[in-house]
């Protein structure tokens, strides 16, 4: 299943194949390269339906379904604070029934204590209209980008790293920081490298000390500049350890980026504590105008490498190492007689 295909291809790809068959795809013509190859692959796999008519239906109904989830749950709470601060009162109140607990927590402690007093109370809340309700929450979710979140995919990619939590987004960024600074000092004499295991924790130095002996004899020269380049621009900047490795972190992850993932960006972002956030768009506009030693596909296959790493060591979930625990909603059915269009809807909520 190619995981870059998004909702709007398959609801275009569905309903053409719902009205005009396998003349569907003609369509292709008119579109551009991207949207032409992913329509052509879709018709090509939706047209063979026995049932295509109630197959195609199926489709639309379940992509449309997918609108009527709130993503705002997984946000972070500091975002949704943010455009709440310009909304009435009743209106956040509304929006707080859309939101886990500790969101709701989150906001109303750092929401002003004036404002706290006039948000409703949760059975005033209930008291609206569905209807209206619903007009609110999608209003207020148009804030975002709809955060598609699955845990339904055997072999997540890096266009999914947006699915990691705040907590191992940091996990992820502190081993990446450990990584970049044990191969900018992996040519630091010993005494230089006593410098900066004494900056650190101790934990946090043996760590690092572990990664420095663990490179390989030789380590391409281009990762060897970036790196250092990272950590000299960083050096001078008054943080604690943890801090420090993850803003190191937050420069190679921005090196991964590019064009081809703006939107990603943007779903990492709202994952992010707003502080770490603000850094990583730094570093990604920094990267925009400054010679790059090492290409974004290299770092993207470091940050996958480091992912699974994680996943291996239990610090993040592990379907990154394509495993699923037995029971409940994580199971995927690969058994080669499953039906093909069962296939194709599990897939549903990965879109993005």
């Amino acid at each position: 299943m190619d995981q870059a295909l998004n909702n709007r291809q398959r609801i275009v790809a569905a309903m053409s194949v719902l009205g005009d068959g396998e003349e569907a795809a003609a369509l292709a013509h008119f579109m551009c390269e991207s949207d032409a190859s992913a329509h052509a692959t879709l018709v090509g796999r939706y047209a063979r339906e026995n049932d295509r008519e109630l197959a195609m239906k199926r489709m639309v109904k379940n992509l449309i379904s997918l609108d009527s989830f709130s993503s705002l749950a997984e946000i972070h709470p500091a975002w949704i604070l943010e455009k709440l601060k310009d909304e009435p009162p009743r209106v956040i109140g509304i929006i707080l029934r859309f939101l886990p607990s500790s969101h709701v927590r989150y906001i109303l402690k750092n929401l002003s204590p004036i404002i706290c007093k006039q948000v409703p109370n949760m059975v005033e809340s209930f008291s609206v209209h569905p209807d209206v309700l619903d007009t609110i929450r999608r209003k207020f979710e148009g804030n975002f980008l709809p955060m598609r979140i699955s845990r339904l995919i055997g072999n997540p990619g890096f266009e999914n790293l947006y699915y990691l939590k705040e907590p191992e987004l940091e996990e992820l960024f502190v081993e990446l920081g450990l990584t970049e600074l044990a191969i900018a000092l992996s040519e630091m004499s010993p005494n230089v490298l006593k410098i900066i295991y004494n900056r650190l924790d101790i934990k946090e130095a043996k760590k690092l000390k572990a990664r420095v002996d663990a490179l390989p004899p030789e380590v391409a020269p281009e990762f060897v500049r970036q790196a250092k380049a990272t950590f000299m621009k960083l050096e001078s900047e008054r943080m604690g350890s943890k801090q420090f490795l993850k803003t190191i972190g937050l420069g190679a992850f921005a090196d991964a980026m590019d064009e081809d993932t703006v939107d990603l960006m943007r779903l990492i972002l709202q994952r992010l504590d707003p502080k770490d956030g603000y850094k990583l768009k730094r570093f990604v506009d920094e990267r925009r105008i400054r010679h790059n030693f090492v290409s974004s596909e290299q770092r993207r296959d470091m940050v996958l490498s480091a992912v699974r790493f994680l996943a291996q060591e239990g610090r993040v979930d592990r379907a990154w190492l394509g495993e699923f625990e037995d029971g409940g909603d994580n199971i995927e059915n690969k058994s080669a007689e499953s039906d093909p269009w069962e296939e194709e809807t599990k897939t549903l909520h990965q879109l993005a």
